[in-house]
């Protein structure tokens, strides 16, 4: 009776556990400038351990860890010795071996005491535990790296879970960042320029033109019409009177002209 309890108390940490687990998970999502830790591993997850440069995996051992269920102990399998070292010809060759491009985040397993879930792997001399496998309803907590947590929030948890027969993590709300501005202000479009020639012009120097261009341009033109407008009306009127003046003398002379004329007629007149 104490064996069948056992089995069923067993089971229903299993259950607890593994959530949907029998399913994979694809890869986490990448978010640059975060870390990302486990304190409760599900139940069929998997690792791998990755040997230390100058080390590489022995032939012959597998470095595959499993979280599993061993008659009500959920554990990680465990290694004992899975890295060798290698000559320096070898230690060479790796080296020049191309490195995979993906972006990753830092996956660190961190001590929890919650029952029904593998904790930290056991410790194995010159290799370090990394997750591969991720089952259904794991559980994964992104923070931004100190220095890069000027925006709130700084943190965030990403769940595996399978709907409608697909399987995915939850998206997160988490940008890290060392800029304090707001996304909307982050996200604003860029203005396109010609970029023909290249520009050294300051933007605090492109800002003080624009200022001139709007405000004191305006403000010279006012200035300048009222110094040359009343000048040019001066300029008028003064013309104006020349003329008058002109058109003055040119009578007197011609008045006086036909006086003359007349007082030489009237004198040789008398004198005949």
């Amino acid at each position: 009776m104490e064996l069948i309890f056992l089995l069923l108390w067993a089971m229903l940490r299993s259950g607890e556990a593994t959530g949907h687990g029998n399913g994979k998970c694809p890869v986490p999502h990448y978010i640059e400038f975060a870390e990302i830790t486990i304190d409760r591993v599900m139940l069929g997850s998997k690792g791998r351990y990755k040997c230390e440069d100058g080390y590489k995996r022995t032939i012959g051992e597998s470095n595959l860890i499993v979280c599993i269920n061993d008659t009500g102990l959920i554990h990680w399998t465990t290694k004992t010795s899975v890295c060798t070292r290698v000559s320096m010809a070898t230690s060479q060759q790796s080296e020049r071996k191309p490195q995979s491009s993906a972006p990753e985040n830092p996956v660190t397993i961190v001590p929890s005491d919650t029952a029904g879930y593998c904790g930290i792997p056991s410790p194995v001399e010159h290799a370090t535990p990394t997750m591969t496998h991720y089952a259904v309803g794991q559980e994964l907590h992104y923070k931004c790296l100190r220095g890069y947590d000027a925006r709130p929030p700084t943190s965030d948890i990403s769940t595996c879970k399978e709907e409608s027969g697909k399987i995915f993590w939850t998206k997160l709300n988490l940008l890290c960042t060392n800029d304090s501005k707001s996304g909307e202000e982050m996200t604003q479009p860029i203005p396109i320029t010609d970029t023909s020639e290249p520009s050294h012009v300051p933007p605090v120097m492109l800002h003080v033109c624009t200022v001139a261009v709007s405000t004191v341009f305006p403000i010279i033109f006012i200035l300048l019409g009222w110094i040359i407008i009343p000048k040019l009306w001066r300029r008028r009127s003064f013309t104006e009177e020349v003329k008058t003046e002109k058109t003055k003398s040119i009578l007197i002379t011609a008045a006086r002209v036909e006086m003359e004329s007349e007082v030489e007629a009237h004198r040789l007149k008398s004198n005949m």
